[in-house]
């Protein structure tokens, strides 16, 4: 049996969309209402669910998403302190970050499962 967090109390925003936004590429605040591609060392807002379209992204904010990861090395599991990575993902954090909650880690596919 697989395990899934996926969707988990999920809660999305609608925000309008600054720059190329894919689905599942951590985005970041930009301006008020505005959300962006974030750059490597930006705190991450939340995960869009789809492509800009219009000027606007469906962006999750809250619940369990799946995560794309860089880095010399996977984050851990529990509390980790996370930044984007420039590349729609996340790395672990040098110096400050957010702490967001790592549920799962796949190191050799190079994706992990946190709480937003």
């Amino acid at each position: 049996m697989e395990i899934c967090f996926e969707g988990i109390g999920q809660t999305a925003a609608t925000f309008r969309a600054e720059g190329e936004i894919h689905p599942g590429m951590t985005v970041t605040l930009v301006k008020s209402g505005t959300v962006g591609p974030g750059e490597d060392g930006d705190e991450l807002c939340g995960v869009a669910l789809g492509s800009a379209r219009g000027g606007a992204v469906a962006v999750q904010m809250g619940g369990a998403a799946k995560v794309c990861c860089s880095g010399t090395s996977a984050p851990g599991v529990g509390w980790q302190s996370l930044v984007c990575d420039g590349k729609g993902g996340v790395k672990t954090a040098g110096t400050g970050g957010v702490k967001w909650l790592v549920l799962t880690v796949d190191a050799e596919n190079k994706n992990a499962v946190i709480k937003l």
